[in-house]
């Protein structure tokens, strides 16, 4: 169950811009170019900054395994125009990519799927119709806000689905926790301009950055819909005011991070007790004037947010809940409309993210395509590459995991029988999900046909909410799966115990027909080793065999767990990144785990092989994981990702294991040499 960024589903298109558009039409709020080399106990050479300060490539891997492996790439890549980070992943992304053009450009190819996806992208790439159109689509709904005279107006626009004037909430179908099988309706808070509501109490560097780049946006695209440069600031100044008294109501990012996240967001109730949350906010009104009034169980991710929102809907502060929605319109629709706003969305992911120049209006194309029309998307593409030997050989690598995952279970001391039976049931019963489903979602109701970009977004929103309305009470199909195989990524969902190996993830370093035994389970090996893992981390062992949110473990061996990741988040925090920040060990736990024991997995299934390159094992480990990053982007994954940053990634990680020291000879002096007293190895 994934938390919503923003508003509305109406706002899908747009927020992908916002993500993946990055160019550089302002400066950033790092100006300069200076090393910030001063981490402990390794310099952190993601920043692209600190790399340029290496004359040489370092002899031997032994002071910093990550550096050594990945320097000569380091050195030679520079980080794209449009683009704020380069990695191994990207290289993948970038085989995809190219690949799925094809899809798009292929005027031979036939089916509904073709269709689909051929004219949503070049709806996109339509800048004279998109051009002739100018603001007005946005227009109307800016209009129809300012319209708006009393509070029963402004409840009447909610319930107006064709107004996509935004919400002050989120509300979607999905699984519950205490049920895995069956849909309930979910109402969670709005997103934030400031993305984490932590911002509102203390400004950091990124708060700054994204409300500077709001500031701009607004001051450019409000203008465009009648109002003053003066009107622009004051209104954005308002904005901010009233997500500051919301704010206070939404949890942090890192709370957001933490083991008992799941536990505060799991407040299932009946609808009738969800909607009693609220007596000023009309959330009854528009759930029945949206069709979800037909749930009969409802989750309310944080029940503090509506009573908050019910103080601030009152006739008094009507002005204040319009200016706001006004704002959001104007900016979260920027990358919908005509050139001049899309450059103006363009300016905001750069001012955000740190990066220079421009993607090509073709790569936004099909990324946009990707996240709006996923399935259409990933059936063409796999009716055109055929995956179904790919499948077989990663569906063995799963089982070859799973299987080497019960000998581990069995010998983890510090487990009682009962819990190990338990964690043994619950391993046997992953489903591996590998490559692509059997079976798909149907789309054969959507036509995009004599539409142009904006209603052809518009429409796809409609399809998607439709779906969503029809699932509560519904029970899940587990054939079906609700992600893009072509996210050059792979998952494990604990609510329904699944390993997701997807086919966007298959190339680059990951997997090659003709890798070597190391190279294979040093890449794609390590992936599934890591999500498999994800099934017995902090989070993930809190659920059951069957996906249900349920305490398997005894009380004692629970404790003996959380002392393990403990000594795991202190050893992190006693590290430092770049620029006297430290590294937030709990914030990352759950994916240290994760990277720690899908290496021991590794290593022990190379070992049952036979004779094995610990050398090419470990250089290509780390070369999964080398990466390039702007300062800005940096600093948001030091601060709000649940990732080790990629060089801890790789040095943290293998310096746990004999096999690493003894490959190099390294000893106590040497930069990777980790006493194994101090190992955190959690399994």
């Amino acid at each position: 169950m994934k938390k919503q960024t923003r508003n509305s589903l109406k706002r899908a298109a747009a927020l992908l811009l916002a993500l993946t558009l990055l160019s550089a039409l302002t400066a950033t709020a790092f100006a300069d170019e200076e090393a910030l080399d001063d981490g402990s106990p390794w310099v952190d050479y993601v920043l692209r900054e600190n790399i340029q300060t290496v004359e040489a490539r370092p002899e031997t891997p032994r002071d910093d395994l990550y550096l050594y492996a990945n320097y000569d790439w380091a050195k030679t890549t520079e980080i794209r125009p449009g683009y704020r980070s380069e990695s191994s992943f990207n290289m993948v992304a970038d085989e995809i990519r190219e690949m799925s053009m094809a899809v798009l450009t292929d005027e031979s190819l036939e089916g509904e799927d073709a269709e689909l996806v051929q004219g949503l992208y070049s709806a996109f790439l339509d800048w004279d119709a998109r051009n002739a159109a100018g603001v007005e689509p946005i227009q109307k709904i800016i209009d129809r806000i300012r319209d708006v005279s009393d509070l029963d107006g402004l409840t009447a626009l909610f319930c107006d689905r064709d107004a996509h004037a935004g919400q002050f909430f989120a509300f979607s179908s999905s699984t519950g926790f205490n049920d895995p099988e069956t849909y309930l309706l979910v109402l969670s808070t709005m997103g934030l301009l400031l993305g984490d509501s932590a911002e509102y109490a203390e400004r950091t560097e990124m708060g700054e950055r994204l409300e500077a780049a709001y500031r701009m946006a607004a001051g450019r695209m409000l203008p465009r819909f009648g109002y003053t440069e003066e009107e622009a600031e004051d209104m954005v100044d308002r904005a901010l005011g009233l997500e500051t008294e919301l704010a206070g109501a939404i949890m942090t990012s890192a709370e957001q991070m933490s083991p008992d996240y799941i536990q505060r967001i799991n407040n299932e109730m009946s609808l009738d007790e969800a909607l009693a949350t609220c007596r000023n906010f009309p959330l009854s009104t528009i759930i029945k004037g949206w069709g979800f009034d037909v749930a009969e169980r409802c989750i309310v991710t944080e029940p503090a947010y509506f009573e908050k929102l019910d103080e601030v809907y009152t006739e008094e502060r009507l002005e204040d809940l319009k200016n706001y929605l006004i704002v959001c319109a104007a900016i979260d629709n920027m990358g919908l409309l005509d050139r001049d706003s899309y450059e103006v969305s363009i300016a905001v992911s750069n001012m955000v993210n740190g990066s220079t120049g421009a993607e090509p209006d073709e790569e936004v194309a099909y990324q946009l395509v990707r996240g709006t029309l996923t399935t259409p998307m990933d059936r063409a593409f796999l009716a055109k590459y055929d995956a179904t030997q790919m499948k077989e050989d990663i569906t063995r690598i799963c089982q070859e995991c799973i299987d080497f995952y019960r000998r581990m279970l069995n010998e983890e001391e510090w487990l009682s029988a009962e819990t190990r039976q338990k964690a043994i049931e619950k391993l046997d019963a992953i489903t591996i999900n590998a490559v692509y489903p059997d079976k798909w979602r149907d789309y054969s109701g959507l036509s995009l046909e004599g539409l142009d970009y904006f209603d052809s977004v518009m429409a796809i929103s409609d399809f998607m909410e439709e779906y969503n309305r029809s699932l509560p009470n519904t029970k899940k199909d587990h054939k079906i799966w609700d992600f893009d195989i072509l996210e050059t990524n792979a998952y494990y969902n604990p609510q329904e115990n699944s390993i997701n190996i997807i086919r966007g993830i298959l190339g680059g370093v990951f997997y090659q027909e003709n890798m070597s035994r190391e190279e294979l389970y040093a890449g794609i090996g390590s992936v599934i080793g890591h999500e498999i893992s994800h099934a017995f981390d902090t989070k993930g062992a809190q659920f059951d065999a069957s996906g249900a949110l349920n305490n398997w473990w005894t009380e004692a061996d629970y404790n003996a767990f959380l002392s393990r990741d403990q000594k795991l988040i202190d050893f992190f925090n006693s590290m430092t990144a770049f620029g006297g920040y430290q590294v937030q060990g709990q914030n990352i736990q759950t994916e240290a785990i994760a990277d720690m024991a899908g290496l021991k997995c590794m290593l022990g299934l190379l070992e049952e092989k036979g004779e094995v390159n610990y050398r090419d094992f470990f250089e290509s480990y780390a070369k999964v994981w080398a990466r390039l990053n702007t300062r800005e982007m940096e600093y948001l994954c030091l601060m709000q990702d649940s990732h080790p940053l990629h060089y801890l990634r790789t040095n943290v990680t293998v310096q746990q294991f004999d096999q690493f020291l003894e490959a190099y000879d390294i000893r106590e002096g040497d930069g990777m040499y980790l006493d194994p007293a101090d190992r955190s190895l959690v399994w």
